[in-house]
């Protein structure tokens, strides 16, 4: 999987700190990596990516871009716009992270943060794009409302064919894959759960 990046150079402004080290550490929970994988994935000690996650270090651009590599984040995640009453409440259309995959399926976030029970998305399926043809099973709930397009949504290897307007939910511990199967681009608002 890839990611969008907008900037290919350093922000003028510093993050916060304390907001920095919690995204780092709520997107290495979400990507159930340890503190020692992260530290081999940069080459930063335990103690620093430590220190880091609890604001009390203030990182260089390479360990941002090394971080933003082993999480698998677009570098700009690391310096948000939003005023400091909107961050953890609001994301603008304009820094969405947005996630590319090589199925031809891209996620814009749509929540505040990585941290928290509830994650929304935007998803985008170009025509013929898929989850790949493994299922997929994983903890917590989903849901969402087809916007345009249309999917081929397997529950437990039963085809749903869903048009623009449809919606859905189920646990996502049963095995689950989607398509589109159309000629045009299908959008899918997308709300799941997630273990912490």
């Amino acid at each position: 999987m890839t990611y969008a990046h907008t900037d290919q150079l350093a922000p003028t402004t510093q993050p916060d700190p304390a907001w920095l080290g919690e995204q780092i550490r709520q997107l290495r929970k979400l990507r159930k990596l340890s503190l020692q994988q992260l530290s081999t994935a940069t080459g930063r000690s335990i103690g620093f990516l430590s220190q880091l996650e609890r604001g009390k270090s203030q990182p260089s651009v390479s360990d941002l871009n090394k971080l933003a590599s082993a999480l698998a984040v677009p570098y700009s995640v690391f310096f948000s716009q939003a005023p400091q009453h909107e961050r953890g409440l609001v994301v603008r259309q304009a820094h969405r992270p947005v996630l590319h995959y090589a199925e031809g399926v891209s996620d814009a976030l749509l929540s505040p943060g990585f941290g928290g029970e509830l994650q929304l998305m935007l998803s985008r399926f170009a025509p013929g794009a898929s989850s790949g043809a493994q299922t997929l099973t994983h903890g917590g709930d989903q849901g969402g409302m087809v916007l345009c397009g249309e999917l081929e949504l397997w529950v437990d290897e039963h085809c749903h064919h869903l048009q623009a307007g449809d919606s859905f939910s189920f646990n996502s511990s049963r095995p689950h894959r989607y398509r589109n199967p159309g000629t045009v681009e299908t959008q899918v608002m997308w709300a799941y759960t997630v273990s912490n």
